[in-house]
């Protein structure tokens, strides 16, 4: 791993050679190399570091590590601490080495202030960028200039969107030039400098400033498409609060070959399976795919593999039939079990799930397994379910259908979760919620996270032959999807049977398709709606969520994205419906809130509150600032 604290004492030179030389230029990146020098992405991605000083100043030049695989053409941006381009700069394909140290010389100096936050990017339009995971897990300073720990940031795109996600505190090797005020500043590069001499068809046309646009503004066409209305300034890209702890979001699914290969690292993607559904057609595929569903476990044996590709859909098993090959892309996991844990001994459940482990190693494709509510229970030796949780799985989840079972109906009732479920409060979302917190508390206890998902009943999850307790209604199912991504579930998986009461079914996805009137048709509606807000989304719950208490009675997450905020909010599970108070944090200053999805908008007071009803215990709202 490169040491991050060298002051160099002469302006480093671009690489065409020609840059002039100022004796008190900083920079905090030394020559040294990254430790990985060429990540496996091949997707178009902007690399970026925050940084800030301690005096005034100005910076010349943005700086990045690439090797000969980080093809160009390179495009630099210098941000301001509200998001916005503040300068723009092009590395004509002519001055780049094949590998080591780029400098890109900005038009002209640009003034910055000390102790703003600003972000220097650039973008790597073909990945293959160089980066080490923790790299910046503290800050490193040299002189007045400081990269903020945590501060590698990236954004998938063609460039001009404000990269605000991040990834195991990751170093991606970008640095600027920054000259003290109290220097002679830098004069401004001849006019035959990058970007000017860039070539038009080789710079990126959203991100290359016109030859007649003032050189310290961003160009029109650069602007984050999400600028905040007049009321309400941007965002900043990094609210000073603390993170809550995760996997990485879709970058997470980078290291398996087949899920990274097809899609599921796009920041755009969110996984949203369905439990034993059938397809056998185009059509078929499509429907589901229209109602939000974009995965299965649980196929017929002869379903052709030609189905998932021609329909960009994707499967999680074993190997179905001979149409599919080691080389399936879009056959991205395999599934070892369900319920392990509660068909087996603690100890043959873990040799078991060891033996699957291993025939699938080394596959390309992540592994994913499904438990019963007992490994969040009291009931098995917390070592027994963490060892069930963390040893076995790259993704993992449970199935506890909190509105029918007949569980909370229970006298007695027995309270026996890691994150406490009381009778009053037992059949509403936020069990749904509390579900997630628990599963992520023992997945948690070995230190390395993985991606947990949560499965949610279609209709009802009560056992066949059993008592019939209800059916799930629309707005509860609607309720308990939300509820579970506002405790950080990455993934969702439908139960889609109903095994008891008046409307019964092996697939209810496809009963709903063929069947006129089908009594579920309203469940999968509801579901449709809620999986499809949720791949709109996607950008922003693919993001990391900080750690903030926006009042009394409300489960909420906050995301920032695009130089927007965003806050998902429910009450929680000891509180009634009702009239809910929110303080915003103090970094986000607005007059206003936009409702998403609601044709709606909220007013701030000066005090940063916001008030807002919430007419059921399933109700949620998401809102919008900037």
């Amino acid at each position: 791993m490169a040491t991050l604290a060298l002051l160099v004492p002469l302006f480093v030179a671009t690489t065409s050679g020609n840059s002039p030389s100022y004796a008190s230029a900083v920079s905090v990146i030394d020559a040294s190399a990254p430790g990985v020098l060429v990540d496996p992405d091949t997707v178009s991605v902007e690399l970026g570091a925050k940084f800030t000083t301690s005096q005034d100043g100005s910076v010349s030049a943005i700086r990045f590590y690439k090797t000969a695989e980080n093809t160009g053409p390179h495009v630099a941006n210098l941000w301001s601490p509200q998001g916005r381009i503040l300068a723009t700069a092009t590395l004509p394909s002519t001055s780049e080495t094949a590998s080591g140290w780029q400098t890109v010389t900005l038009p002209e100096p640009i003034k910055i202030a000390a102790g703003q936050k600003y972000l220097a990017s650039y973008i790597a339009p073909n990945g293959r960028y160089s980066a080490d995971e923790q790299g910046l897990r503290e800050a490193k300073s040299k002189g007045p200039l400081t990269i903020l720990a945590g501060g590698g940031v990236y954004a998938y795109g063609k460039g001009g969107t404000y990269p605000s996600s991040s990834y195991n505190n990751s170093n991606y090797y970008v640095d600027v030039v920054f000259n003290p005020a109290s220097s002679t500043e830098p004069t401004a590069p001849p006019t035959t400098a990058p970007p000017t001499t860039a070539p038009p068809t080789t710079a990126p046309p959203t991100t290359a400033p016109p030859t007649t646009a003032p050189p310290t503004t961003a160009p029109p066409t650069t602007a984050p498409p999400t600028t905040a209305p007049p009321a309400n300034p941007p965002v900043a890209g990094d609210l000073n609060l603390p993170r809550i702890p995760w996997e990485g979001g879709a970058s997470y699914w980078k290291q398996f070959k087949h899920a990274n290969d097809a899609g599921w690292s796009d920041p755009s993607f969110f996984p949203i399976t369905v439990w034993y559904n059938g397809i056998s057609s185009n059509a078929e595929a499509q429907y589901d795919k229209k109602a939000g569903f974009n995965t299965y476990i649980g196929m017929d044996a002869n379903t052709p593999y030609s189905l998932f590709k021609d329909n960009d859909v994707y499967w999680i098993g074993g190997k179905l039939n001979n149409t599919f090959t080691d080389d399936s892309t879009n056959w991205v996991g395999n599934f070892l079990d369900d319920e392990v844990d509660g068909r087996f001994t603690p100890e043959a459940g873990r040799k078991w799930m060891q033996s699957m482990k291993d025939e699938y190693a080394g596959n390309g494709r992540f592994n994913y397994s499904n438990f019963t509510q007992m490994v969040i229970s009291n009931d098995m030796k917390a070592s027994d379910s963490q060892a069930y949780v963390n040893n076995y799985t790259d993704a993992v989840s449970l199935d506890m259908y909190w509105y029918t079972v007949p569980f909370c109906s229970w006298t007695p009732y027995r309270q026996n979760y890691i994150t406490p479920v009381y009778q009053e409060n037992c059949r509403t979302a936020s069990s749904y919620g509390k579900t997630m917190k628990s599963l992520r508390q023992q997945d948690a206890a070995d230190g390395k996270l993985q991606a947990p998902w949560q499965f949610i009943e279609l209709l009802n999850g009560g056992p066949g032959g059993g008592p019939f307790t209800d059916n799930i209604t629309p707005g509860q199912l609607q309720g308990a999807v939300m509820s579970s991504i506002i405790n950080e579930a990455r993934g969702l998986v439908y139960f889609n049977q109903s095994l008891s009461g008046p409307c019964q079914g092996g697939s209810l996805l496809r009963q709903s398709q063929v069947s006129n009137n089908f009594c579920g048709k309203p469940q999968v509606d509801a579901a449709a709606k809620v999986n499809n807000q949720i791949h709109k989304l996607a950008p922003v719950l693919n993001t990391q969520s900080y750690e903030y208490s926006f009042g009394a009675g409300l489960d909420t997450m906050l995301k920032t994205s695009n130089g927007s905020a965003y806050i998902f909010a429910m009450i929680d599970g000891s509180s009634k419906p009702g009239s809910r108070v929110f303080q915003l944090p103090k970094d986000i200053k607005a007059s206003s809130v936009e409702v998403v999805d609601e044709n709606r908008t909220i007013s701030v007071g000066a005090d940063g509150k916001f008030t807002d009803n919430f007419a059921n215990e399933y109700s949620y709202h998401i809102y919008k600032i900037g």
